[in-house]
């Protein structure tokens, strides 16, 4: 069996296509059940100052689904190091920084602002006290 040009030009656009498809796939991961937990405010910078926090609890659950106080939707984590919040339009995407910590930043008010947040402790299921 001999190959053409135009064959041999349509069978490596499959190919192409198909790696492609399998990278994003490979990117774009829908949920992490390392990360699933509760996320507290731990520092707020705005134009460089640190003030206190006062932001509300994040919420990763392990089906992909997310809540801030009422706000909630789905996230996804793309290439390993960002949270995309689906639903959330003063958030968006944040970076992540081990599996402890979700930094988003972001500029309001003409002012660069970053927030962070940290993964409270979790005693595992059935642990108890002595």
């Amino acid at each position: 069996m001999q190959f053409n040009s135009k064959t041999f030009r349509i069978v490596f656009q499959t190919l192409l296509a198909c790696a492609a498809g399998l990278l994003l796939t490979a990117l774009s991961t829908r949920a992490e059940t390392h990360l699933s937990g509760t996320y507290r405010c731990t520092k707020v910078e705005v134009a460089g100052k640190t003030a206190p926090c006062s932001a509300p609890y994040l919420e990763l659950k392990s089906d992909g689904s997310y809540q801030i106080l009422s706000e909630r939707g789905t996230y996804e984590i793309v290439a390993g190091r960002w949270l995309v919040l689906s639903t959330s339009k003063n958030h968006g995407k944040a970076r992540l920084e081990s599996n402890k910590e979700i930094i988003f930043e972001f500029v309001s008010g003409g002012k660069r602002s970053r927030i962070t947040y940290r993964r409270k402790f979790q005693r595992p299921p059935g642990w108890m006290a002595s």
